[in-house]
């Protein structure tokens, strides 16, 4: 194990124990604002401008798991606004797909007890990811230059290297984006080559524009 890699895992070892220590009081306060901030100032004025053109938001979201960032609000906010919303699901060989979903009923306990789309649910064609609009990324820490530390599976760097690839093929810029616990802020994230930046962090009072360098 390289110097880089130990310390990603201490730092993943360290921020599974300050998440969890988050009160659920208080973590139910954040993830609730952070949704609708994130309805406010991200997705509802891109939603207008997609509207206006006579397209349709995209939006890739995970569902939420034990003590992360409750997703659930912008799941269902996204479904009664009428946005495509597609869900990962994890599977053999490490390999992670996305699916359409409209409804709850359509997600079902699936690896690690994760709700992930049903059997029923085909998966969305790879080539179409570059209809992605906002995809929502999981992680343990973050920073204000976009640095992301997830579980360390990699499944994230896969998907955001083919989901980049397609969009500059198709001319379009996908926006990355993190849900996050005002705790999970951390001076800096230790990066590889391979790690992906983010474009906003997203938390119940504030959203960090990495790309333009604003709060």
């Amino acid at each position: 194990m390289t110097e880089l890699a130990w310390v990603k895992k201490q730092l993943r070892e360290e921020m599974i124990q300050l998440r969890a220590g988050i009160s659920p009081e208080r973590r139910s306060l954040q993830s609730a604002e952070a949704v609708r901030t994130c309805e406010m100032q991200v997705l509802a004025p891109l939603r207008e401008r997609l509207e206006a053109s006579g397209q349709r938001l995209t939006v890739c979201t995970y569902v939420s798991f034990r003590d992360e960032p409750d997703t659930w609000p912008l799941i269902l906010g996204c479904l009664q606004r009428g946005d495509r919303l597609l869900v990962p699901k994890i599977g053999s060989q490490r390999s992670l797909t996305l699916h359409e979903i409209t409804g709850p009923e359509d997600l079902a306990p699936g690896t690690w007890g994760i709700l992930e789309p049903t059997a029923e649910i085909p998966a969305y064609p790879v080539r179409g990811w570059a209809d992605i609009d906002v995809a929502m990324i999981p992680g343990l820490a973050y920073d204000l230059r976009g640095g992301r530390i997830g579980f360390g599976g990699g499944y994230y760097d896969r998907f955001v290297e083919k989901l980049q690839a397609l969009g500059q093929h198709e001319g379009k810029e996908p926006i990355l984006a993190a849900l996050a616990f005002e705790e999970q802020m951390i001076e800096r994230v230790p990066m590889e080559d391979h790690d992906f930046q983010l474009d906003l962090v997203i938390m119940a009072s504030r959203v960090i524009d990495i790309n333009k360098g604003s709060e």
